[in-house]
């Protein structure tokens, strides 16, 4: 794998380490109520889902594993999504906490006849 510098391929050498990023945006998503941080937990999940199948040799077979072409698209479309939901979550999170500070809305008073 000399294409790419070797910090590159650590979730290819330990795709143990995939889960972290699956929890947190899961965790977050359940936190925050965004479909974002849904949209990247799944693509975590199907990122995660390659990269077993990758090193089980069911989506490859031979030298053709080695080959990680597809890590070109994958790894900025992970970045952008996970960053979309990072910001998403944030503002869901900073309005929520916002709306709870608004005071209540009082009552209409009752005219008097």
């Amino acid at each position: 794998m000399p294409d790419l510098p070797k910090v590159f391929y650590l979730l290819v050498d330990y795709p143990i380490l995939i889960v972290v990023p699956i929890i947190v945006f899961a965790a977050l998503a359940l936190w925050s109520q965004s479909r974002a941080a849904w949209v990247a937990t799944a693509a975590w999940d199907l990122y995660l889902i390659y990269e077993l199948g990758m090193r089980g040799g069911e989506f490859c077979s031979g030298d053709a594993c080695m080959k990680r072409s597809p890590l070109y698209f994958v790894y900025p479309l992970l970045t952008f999504l996970s960053v979309v939901a990072l910001v998403k979550a944030y503002v869901h999170i900073r309005d929520k906490h916002y709306r709870n500070r608004l005071p209540k809305p009082r009552p209409p008073l009752m005219p008097l006849v």
